[in-house]
């Protein structure tokens, strides 16, 4: 099959490389794809597959395929329009629930409703676009990269979180990722209970910070990172996990999949999550993380503690998270992407 994906942009986001991964797997598994973007080549991610720049997301210099793939909301009506093959919908997220996106709800909901097949990276998205637009849908899941994203292979790293080491002038390093201004990412509570968790605890704690954007005084305001990565290479993002001792993401509901937090786990990290449909469909039992609301700052500092105190419990998530993490793989995340677009290409 000839497929295309189409993006607004190549910047640097999970979304987008989720997209970079299906191109490649499609790729390897001997189909014609490439990508379709009015943007230039990612510096951050080393993409494989040819790339087609278009000036602008228009119905009209859409390049023909068997089933083009739009990639968000505002890519949906061109791929329709253009009418140049299979329109297809890959939703990692329903945008129409981002407060930035408030004023374009409408908008959002209109191309939402279109009749178009829509692939989902976790489960809870079927539900939503089922109950919502009634959309036929096909769960796809996510690719964990494990030449990436892996524990520690130096057996000194470990038992780094026995407290008594910690407290002998070693900190705890807690990982928060995400830009700071993006409401659902809600990165504010996770560093409002850091910083409680120094305070009420006596806890010596260093926050690791990773965005795409640069850092805020408004962040700074609640705590100052000791480091703060800005616009990280993907292929840099297992070694950081790996340098921390805990992993934290207070996301709101609204978060379409989370990826950092899956990668955190797959690198050895006990992590710290919110109770939202996304990161409990991670997997069952709900056992692989220490799970909180997501405006419950004290809650957060509470679970910093537990697990900063508590041998056992740090054991328990790394191995959880490991076997968690371990379910996402390469080889099934093709197989069904794949065998969703035969069936879609062979009915017609």
């Amino acid at each position: 099959m000839r497929i295309t994906y189409v993006t607004e942009d190549t910047e640097l986001w999970g979304g987008i490389a989720v997209v970079f991964q299906h191109l490649e797997v499609l790729a390897e598994a001997g189909h014609d794809v490439f990508l379709t973007t009015p943007a230039g080549k990612p510096d951050w991610y080393p993409l494989k597959v040819p790339l087609q720049t278009i000036k602008i997301l228009d119905a009209s210099l859409i390049p023909p395929a068997d089933i083009i793939v739009a990639t968000s909301w505002r890519t949906i009506k061109p791929v329709v329009e253009s009418t140049r093959g299979v329109a297809v919908h890959l939703c990692q997220g329903y945008e129409g629930a981002y407060k930035e996106f408030s004023h374009f709800k409408a908008a959002i909901d209109e191309v939402y409703s279109y009749k178009i097949p829509k692939l989902t990276v976790s489960p809870h998205l079927n539900t939503l676009l089922m109950e919502r637009f009634a959309a036929e849908t096909f769960y796809i899941g996510q690719i964990l990269n494990k030449d990436i994203f892996h524990p520690s292979r130096n057996p000194y790293r470990n038992n780094r979180l026995n407290p008594f080491k910690v407290f002998k002038g070693k900190a705890l390093k807690v990982l928060v990722v995400g830009p700071f201004h993006v409401d659902f990412k809600n990165i504010s509570t996770a560093l409002r209970g850091v910083s409680l968790a120094r305070e009420r605890y006596e806890i010596p704690i260093k926050v690791i910070r990773a965005s795409q954007f640069p850092l805020t005084q408004d962040e700074q305001k609640i705590i100052k990172p000791v480091e703060y990565h800005f616009h990280v290479p993907y292929s840099a993002m297992g070694d950081l996990y790996r340098s921390a001792d805990i992993f934290i993401s207070t996301s709101r509901d609204a978060e379409g999949f989370g990826l950092p937090a899956l990668e955190a786990m797959a690198c050895g990290v006990p992590t710290i999550l919110s109770k939202i449909s996304s990161y409990s469909s991670f997997d069952g039992p709900q056992d692989y993380a220490l799970f909180v609301e997501p405006s419950d700052h004290v809650a957060v500092a509470e679970a910093i503690n537990e697990i900063f105190h508590n041998r056992q419990l740090q054991e328990k998530l790394i191995r959880r998270g490991s076997e968690v993490a371990g379910k996402y793989s390469r080889e099934e995340v093709t197989e069904r992407l794949i065998a969703a677009f035969k069936r879609i290409k062979d009915r017609l």
